[in-house]
């Protein structure tokens, strides 16, 4: 044994004690920090995930609004002036890319009901354009107040989906969705098969 004091296979105990104090001191920083950056990741992710459904609610209730306002002016009714409704077109209602942007950053269920939408807006602009040649105006415009109330009805459905998912407790009155499944009944089975799992 030196006289520098008690050693353990020839290092002194001391700077042993010392070694094992800033292992411990590394690896209990490590842990901590660690921690927190997984803490600050999770608060990244719903920090975004609020801004896109910030972004995403919107141009949703936008589009909702649209169709209820093209349902509206059908020429299937009268306004309280008596003054007849028009004949409306299916085509040319704003589907906006930040609807898909937005919904795909709130994970995969949101992605799917959105890119489901834009189909179901597209398969319905199609049968109206076929339709339109051996239908007359009042059943084609019978049909086309069922697709607006569908797309208005899956758009609300998905603006509250965006919602629920990060928290906000905001949602759309039962009766007002309601509503819009009676009126999207008839006309459903002709561009969607009702069937969430399936485009």
């Amino acid at each position: 044994m030196a006289d520098g004091g008690a050693s353990l296979f020839g290092i002194p105990v001391a700077q042993m004690i010392g070694f094992a104090v800033t292992i411990g001191a590394s690896f209990l920083s490590a842990r901590w920090g660690s921690a927190e950056t997984r803490k600050q990741f999770t608060k990244k992710i719903a920090d975004d995930e609020r801004a896109a459904a910030a972004e995403l609610i919107p141009l949703l209730m936008r589009f909702a609004a649209e169709c209820e306002d093209r349902k509206s002016k059908l020429s299937l009714h009268m306004s309280s002036d008596g003054q007849a409704g028009n004949d409306e077109s299916m085509g040319g209602i704003p589907f906006p890319p930040g609807i898909h942007s937005s919904a795909a950053r709130l994970g995969e269920r949101i992605t799917e009901r959105a890119i489901k939408l834009e189909l179901t807006k597209q398969r319905a602009e199609s049968w109206v354009m076929g339709a339109l040649d051996f239908l007359d105006t009042e059943e084609v415009n019978e049909k086309m107040l069922g697709f607006f109330a569908l797309l208005s009805l899956r758009a609300r459905y998905l603006a509250d989906m965006a919602g629920e998912r990060v928290g906000l407790k905001m949602r759309h009155a039962e009766e007002d969705l309601e509503r819009l499944r009676k009126e999207a009944f008839k006309s459903q089975r002709e561009i969607d098969s009702g069937d969430d799992t399936r485009w």
